[in-house]
């Protein structure tokens, strides 16, 4: 069915692959490979000359103006921030900077640290560790519905939980655009395209026959290289979050001050924080969060934000948000021995240990 690809690589740390029925023309992808940089540009706590880190950056704070297209980002974030009484936190970058996650971080290869064995073990060494943020997400006010965050000290904010999946939406609002434009020269050529968005395993699939499916392999999070089911999806959204790829050892706790006195060097931390105490969550090993086409503008974005905060919070203070986008979930315990896995009714995939 996808007989064409576009590959920006590097984009969002991870690279971005559009594939589609029918050719993509340079114009959709130049406007694409603009928005990247303009995304980048503005969220990217790893970008020196970003929006995010003039806020890390500003002594006294400030107030400070994202583009309009923020704004049903920064409303996900409120609505699972509330969910899971601050443990979804965009303030966490503040957490993952202290533990070493930035520019210069080298990520523990999966033969070295097993992602079963190491939860547990993890869980255990981290029990002195304390801190606070200094900054909480509600601690930071903007109008209702705006898109200016004023703050009045640095705060170090990270996106990562749910702006990977909220790129792929505003991507694909941009295909859709080009689709619906009669006045576009290459329009003829785009009409009933199917297309799949895919940056680094969220993916958004959209596709012009409702009963379409295409199957997508579900990442074993024990062995990377092998896949634990098979999920079929519509025109809807796909994503993940698992604790066996981002690990890191945590050599240097200093940027912690006092809360680092009884703090562990050389832990293994992920990217995978609960914001209410700093601590990479490990209950789960892996989590997948289904959300189809029609029942929200950003199910790319809630998909995963909710891949994430499966594993920071308890399923049920998400039963609203499910309820209301329609989402499927699926998780896996970590107990190797036989691949828990624990999942929605109507979650889209088959398991091999099923």
């Amino acid at each position: 069915m996808f007989r064409n690809v576009v590959a920006i690589e590097r984009a969002l740390g991870t690279g971005i692959i559009i594939s589609s029925s029918k050719p993509i023309s340079q114009h959709v992808e130049q406007r694409i490979r603009d928005f990247v940089e303009e995304y980048e540009r503005t969220l990217s706590r790893f970008r020196v000359d970003s929006l995010v880190s003039r806020m890390a950056c500003a002594e006294h704070g400030g107030d400070f103006e994202f583009p309009s297209w923020a704004g049903p980002l920064f409303a996900i974030y409120d609505e699972f921030y509330a969910a899971t009484r601050g443990a979804f936190d965009a303030c966490v970058g503040a957490d993952l900077l202290a533990l070493g996650y930035d520019n210069s971080v080298q990520f523990v290869p999966e033969s070295v640290v097993s992602a079963s064995n190491d939860s547990v073990s993890v869980s255990g060494n981290w029990s002195k560790y304390r801190r606070a943020l200094p900054v909480k997400w509600a601690d930071i006010s903007r109008d209702d519905g705006g898109t200016t965050l004023c703050t009045n000290q640095p705060v170090q904010l990270d996106f990562g939980a749910a702006g990977k999946g909220y790129f792929v939406d505003l991507v694909t609002q941009i295909i859709k655009e080009v689709l619906g434009d009669d006045s576009l020269s290459d329009c003829d050529s785009l009409s009933d395209c199917d297309f799949l968005v895919n940056a680094g395993g969220d993916m958004r699939a959209c596709f012009s026959d409702e009963d379409y499916q295409i199957k997508v392999a579900l990442e074993n999070p024990f062995d990377t290289t092998q896949a634990v089911g098979v999920a079929s999806i519509a025109s809807g959204a796909l994503c993940a979050s698992s604790n066996a790829r981002r690990r890191w050892k945590v050599k240097d706790a200093s940027y912690l001050g006092k809360d680092a006195s009884d703090f562990e060097s050389n832990l293994i931390a992920t990217h995978l924080i609960n914001a209410l105490d700093g601590i990479p969550a490990c209950d789960l090993c892996a989590s997948w969060a289904y959300v189809p086409d029609k029942t929200c503008d950003f199910p790319t974005a809630y998909a995963d934000a909710l891949a994430t905060a499966l594993f920071v919070s308890q399923e049920n203070d998400l039963q609203k948000i499910v309820q209301t986008v329609g989402a499927e979930f699926a998780v896996i315990l970590p107990n190797r021995t036989d691949c828990q896995v624990r999942s929605t009714s109507a979650f889209p995939a088959h398991f091999f240990a099923d």
